[in-house]
């Protein structure tokens, strides 16, 4: 069978019969409403298959081990080989027909079951891509879950998620504590599901594996001892459109949902990096998917994160050096002291090392590539951080482009490959392995010209089946059967790359104009003089009550920009919007100097949280004058 091949143990496996040759195929642009890859469809798959199986396919042998983790804070290392070893004793701890001393139930297929669903609370660390491969071949669903979260707002997303167990990193435990406290939910007219976290069902993730349990609570380490001795059961897993695991996911707006991805889902988002590597390394004429060094700060409950950190392990050679946290100066000295070669960072990221001196300290040279996801990038700040690394400024940093509901949907490719031209940034390039695209009116929902505004819609494997138990939010991304709605504003050019335009409901309205708050603030970000380290745009009320809004800024000054003076910044600034731009984009709310911008742990920029600082200071001004 065609499908056979995908498990086999050489690149190849990730090119189907249909792949089109890097050098010879020439991509042909066109003007009908879908649009696909240039990168074309995926291998076949069998029907069934599970994410572990995918990535350890049951009779390949283990290629020879190599260091497959590496805590950058204490050195401490987990092989490839120690990896599979662990991940194969806890998943017969874990698995509800096994001997299971935690007593755990099946896990649902889809939403309209229920059953047993762990959760997992912690920060990076080299053992969670261990405890998601052990619920893959233990077939127990997880679900990550932001380790930045409040009590109340884990409280709400063990409600969403339908948290039956969990996994908590050590010095998280006193936000569980502060969670449970908040009781099963009864009185929330906001989610109608309660609390189902069976307290009894507690694992504690310790960064000292000698430890057995901790207040009260066993410890992963001591599932994996106990697992080691359990006798292996051979047995065929099951995956396919089987539920696999839930991302947090805010949609469009409030509280985080629970987004339900599959095995085929999981699979697919693993292979669009196997196949755009295989076929980026054929088209420059070397071996595909050479041994790498990777940095790992993108956080691992994280979509582009669940990608780098368990989706692709064992598909190529990659070491992975993991920070707990982000902190600049040990990134640099990870960069420097494991000769790191991938850099997958996030916006704020790259913004940082491409601003701050201390990178002049540390030897880069053994980078070969950065890239940013997550969130979007600005072009001048993707220049910058270039200009310091080996690529320098003629190869700026790509930024891809993906959701929780479809991880990876587009990404600049090498220039030249399919005949294609370069995506510089500003464009989030062209669709992945396996996608088709429209560019949709989303109030007339018909599809737009190129060259025109729409929203994006997409179509693929990796799109999610929708919102675990929401069918009204899953309705909503779904107006047509399998095209998510992305919620983004997108314009498609003549050469069928996808510019970025802005979150539709963070477009902001001007006199019925659309204003998108991206174009505004690379326009401050782009000054000549270099006065502005970051930038927030956001519509505030005008106060006329006609439902216009004014353009408001909220800046970071850099050294230039505090030597001159926020007065004076402040008008230049809005002299060069006034050159630059349409009068409907002028900055008509005012330029305010802020120490930081708010931002997601992923780098998306909290425009609602700086547009309600600042009307509800307006309405406190408004109360203490009358």
């Amino acid at each position: 069978m065609m499908t056979a091949n995908i498990l086999k143990p050489h690149w190849s496996r990730f090119l189907g019969p249909q792949s089109p040759d890097p050098k010879s195929f020439k991509y042909e642009s066109h003007s009908r409403a879908i649009f696909s890859s240039p990168y074309g469809s995926f291998p076949p798959t069998p029907p069934d298959l599970n994410i572990h199986e995918f990535c350890f396919p049951p009779n390949n042998l283990l290629p020879p081990d190599y260091d497959l983790f590496i805590n950058a804070v204490t050195d401490e290392r987990v092989t490839l080989h120690q990896f599979y070893a662990r991940v194969c004793a806890l998943a017969r701890v874990l698995r509800h027909d096994g001997p299971n001393p935690l007593e755990l139930r099946k896990s649902p297929v889809d939403d309209k079951e229920d059953g047993e669903i762990i959760g997992l609370f912690s920060r990076n660390h080299i053992h969670y891509p261990m405890l998601a491969h052990a619920c893959f071949r233990a077939e127990l669903v997880f679900g990550g879950i932001s380790p930045a979260s409040t009590p109340y707002e884990l409280w709400w997303v063990l409600r969403k998620m339908q948290i039956t167990s969990f996994v908590c990193h050590e010095t998280l435990l006193p936000i569980l504590r502060e969670a449970m406290n908040l009781g099963s939910g009864e009185a929330d007219k906001g989610c109608s599901l309660l609390l189902v976290l069976d307290p009894r069902n507690i694992i504690i993730l310790s960064d000292d594996p000698n430890l057995d349990t901790i207040s009260g609570y066993r410890t992963v380490e001591s599932f994996v001892r106990y697992g080691n001795n359990l006798p292996e059961v051979s047995r065929k897993l099951l995956g396919g459109d089987r539920m696999a695991y839930l991302f947090q996911s805010s949609g469009t707006s409030g509280l985080p949902k629970a987004m339900m991805i599959s095995h085929k889902n999981g699979i697919h988002s693993g292979l669009q990096g196997m196949i755009t590597g295989t076929q980026g390394a054929r088209f420059m004429g070397v071996e595909p998917l050479q041994p790498q060094r990777v940095l790992g700060v993108v956080p691992a409950y994280h979509s582009y994160g669940m990608i780098l950190w368990i989706l692709r392990i064992n598909l190529m050679q990659l070491t992975n050096v993991m920070l707990p946290k982000w902190d600049i100066e040990l990134g640099l000295e990870s960069i420097q002291k494991y000769k790191l070669t991938l850099l997958p960072l996030v916006p704020p990221l790259v913004r940082q090392l491409a601003q701050s001196p201390l990178t002049e300290k540390y030897d880069l040279s053994s980078v070969v590539g950065a890239a940013s996801g997550a969130a979007y990038l600005p072009p001048d700040v993707a220049y910058q951080l270039a200009k310091k690394l080996p690529q320098g400024a003629r190869a700026p940093i790509p930024s891809g482009y993906g959701l929780s509901e479809a991880a990876s949907i587009a990404s600049p490719g090498p220039p030249g490959i399919f005949g294609l031209e370069p995506a510089p940034p500003g464009t989030i390039g062209y669709l992945l392995p396996g996608i088709e695209a429209r560019v949709v009116d989303p109030n007339t929902l018909k599809d737009v010209p190129k060259g025109q505004k729409g929203e994006l819609w997409a179509r693929g494997k990796v799109v999610t089946p929708g919102y675990f138990k929401d069918a009204k939010a899953t309705a909503e991304i779904f107006t047509e059967p399998g095209w998510l709605r992305t919620g983004d504003l997108v314009m498609r050019d003549e050469k069928d790359r996808i510019h970025y335009l802005d979150r539709l409901k963070e477009m902001i309205k001007v006199k019925g104009l659309q204003v998108a708050a991206t174009e505004v603030e690379d326009c401050l970000l782009g000054h000549p003089e270099g006065l502005v380290r970051d930038a927030c745009v956001a519509g505030v009320d005008n106060g006329r009550g006609d439902g216009s809004l004014f353009v408001r800024a909220w800046i970071v000054l850099t050294d230039e920009g505090q030597k001159q003076g926020e007065g004076p910044v402040a008008k230049k600034l809005d002299q060069w919007v006034r050159q630059r731009l349409s009068r409907h984009k002028w900055l008509t709310g005012g330029v305010e100097t802020v120490d930081s911008i708010p931002r997601t742990p992923s780098g998306k920029m909290l425009r609602r949280e700086m547009r309600d600082r600042y009307q509800a200071r307006m309405k406190a001004q408004v109360r203490s004058n009358l």
